[in-house]
């Protein structure tokens, strides 16, 4: 147990850490809550309110559910802990996010998410569900504008984004849906008005 916190303490900061680790990402206090099986997250948000003033962990963002970092455990790993932004649209404008665009930051593992320039895109609509990839879901996005054939990518087309699977046929690009309603885009490689925006690296839900 970490030493200068109770047991009950302890407990909650390890399974802070067994969550982070395995879902890459830090709990809310609502699934901390459950995890301990407590109906109210009062007496999990004193506990953490304690931790915090101890200097065992910190929030990124004041007012987000999922904004708590393990302080000793980014410090003593070389800073693994990293706030993410989080945007709920992508506009002409990228690679640099605009700030009205951000709804917030969510702290992933680096060692998961990577070091690079890496932001978060809340899925909107359904083109994508045969690929697991639902309305509301969040993805983890490397910014780049190159790609292979296959890989899923975010692309802007006529200053709108959107998620799709990226092949290259000949002198045009073809951006698949998974979703047997819908039909391909097909832009031409020159298109002025089309760019690649980043890749999908993964994806975040909560259940």
């Amino acid at each position: 147990m970490n030493s200068g916190v109770t047991e009950k303490q302890g407990r909650v900061l390890e399974a802070i850490r067994q969550f982070q680790a395995k879902y890459g990402y830090p709990p809310t206090v609502r699934e901390l809550a459950d995890i301990f099986g407590h109906t109210s997250a009062a007496g999990i948000h004193k506990i953490l309110t304690v931790l915090k003033d101890k200097g065992y962990i910190s929030k990124a963002e004041k007012n987000k559910s999922r904004s708590l970092c393990l302080v000793n455990e980014a410090d003593n790993s070389g800073g693994r802990a990293k706030a993410y932004p989080i945007v709920g649209s992508v506009v002409a404008g990228l690679p640099e996010l605009a700030h009205e665009e951000k709804e917030g930051e969510l702290i992933l593992d680096a060692e998961w998410a990577g070091d690079g320039d890496t932001f978060i895109l809340r899925v909107k609509g359904h083109s994508m569900v045969d690929a697991d990839i639902h309305h509301g879901d969040m993805l983890l996005v490397e910014k780049t504008q190159s790609c292979h054939n296959g890989e899923i990518v975010i692309a802007l087309l006529d200053d709108e984004a959107t998620v799709k699977r990226f092949f290259k046929e000949r002198d045009r690009i073809r951006l698949q849906p998974e979703n047997p309603a819908m039909h391909p885009i097909y832009v031409d490689k020159d298109d002025p008005n089309f760019r690649i925006l980043g890749r999908v690296k993964g994806l975040l839900r909560k259940m």
